[in-house]
């Protein structure tokens, strides 16, 4: 892949809070037009894989046609309303993995593209596009620096969120069966229907199974706010 493929100017968008600090803007990267072309082919054969092989989790809302925010919410609401209606309560956990765009280890992403069985030129391909990135901030016309990208997907890019979504695609079976988890892009919540005592240790098992993930994917969780619905 040619190395002006594998260069980013990365511009700073402001998301909330202090505009002085850092990390309340999200860094979107600005790639090469041409590699974008070639990155919606390879996207469409990833997908095609993907969806005739039903191989994305039903519980992932987000990067997928058809699927959205409001979707989610019915889907969730419905469970819900079910559990509800045979009394008790539900005990919801939202959470937010840390920068987990920027933070995907190279490596074991390609090991899970192999383990879905995916064509071995695209991923010899995907691992050339990933490999040696470069990356320098713009801001007013003044550019810092270029910089080694060591992990993660270029946000800004075409392939990034359906690399991303591919990684953690395997979360919501590894939680188990009985795990009402649901995913919209890096966000996770789940909840727990609360009928009985035994509910409070299959919470903490979904909770200590998710945990787990994602210490063996080297995904950092920054928020778990626990919720209570009567």
């Amino acid at each position: 892949m040619p190395t002006q493929w594998k260069t980013a100017n990365v511009s700073a968008i402001y998301k909330k809070g202090k505009k002085s600090e850092v990390n309340n803007y999200r860094p979107v990267s600005l790639t090469c037009i041409t590699c974008k072309l070639l990155e919606s082919v390879v996207k469409d054969k990833i997908m095609d894989h993907f969806l005739t092989n039903k191989l994305f989790s039903d519980k992932q809302f987000g990067f997928l046609k058809g699927s959205s925010t409001v979707t989610q919410l019915l889907t969730i609401m419905e469970y819900c309303t079910e559990m509800l209606e045979t009394g008790g309560r539900i005990d919801v956990i939202y959470t937010d993995l840390e920068k987990a765009f920027y933070k995907i280890p190279h490596r074991r992403l390609i090991s899970k593209l192999y383990s879905y069985g995916l064509n071995e030129n695209i991923i010899l391909w995907i691992k050339a596009f990933l490999a040696d990135r470069k990356q320098r901030v713009t801001i007013n016309g003044v550019t810092s620096h270029w910089g080694d990208v060591l992990s993660g997907v270029p946000q800004g890019s075409i392939l990034g969120p359906l690399l991303f979504i591919i990684y953690i695609n395997d979360l919501v079976d590894f939680c188990g069966d009985d795990a009402y988890l649901f995913l919209f892009a890096d966000d996770a919540n789940f909840f727990q229907h609360f009928a009985n005592t035994v509910d409070v240790s299959i919470l903490q098992n979904k909770i200590d199974r998710f945990t787990e993930w994602t210490d063996k994917w080297l995904i950092i969780i920054i928020a778990g706010v626990p919720l209570t619905g009567a």
